[in-house]
């Protein structure tokens, strides 16, 4: 195992992607809502993950990565506390930027 992540999170992000690319009009910090997940995310409850992903979950772009391309998504509860912090694959979400995000 490497640092802190977990070898199933580790072996996920260096295989071989598809060529789907992050969207354009999703930005840096904006506010988006998942529309759809194709598979359960590799998820372990870590100081990080509360819980999984869902389907209408609300998250921040915290990064955006193009090779492989994917997002870094923080979603927090109305306390302010993270509930997960997880990467994905433009194959694994399905996103919607949210009205009112920091980049219009």
């Amino acid at each position: 195992m490497l640092g802190f992540w977990p070898e199933a999170v580790i072996q996920s992000a260096i295989k071989p992607h598809r060529s789907k690319m992050v969207d354009p009009k999703i930005k840096l910090y904006d506010a988006v809502r998942i529309k759809g997940l194709s598979q359960p995310h590799v998820f372990e409850s870590d100081c990080f993950n509360m819980r999984q992903p869902r389907v209408g979950d609300v998250a921040y772009v915290i990064e955006i990565y193009e090779g492989p391309p994917g997002y870094e998504l923080e979603c927090s509860g109305e306390n302010g506390i993270t509930e997960w912090l997880l990467a994905f694959s433009p194959e694994e979400v399905e996103l919607e930027k949210v009205a009112g995000s920091a980049n219009g």
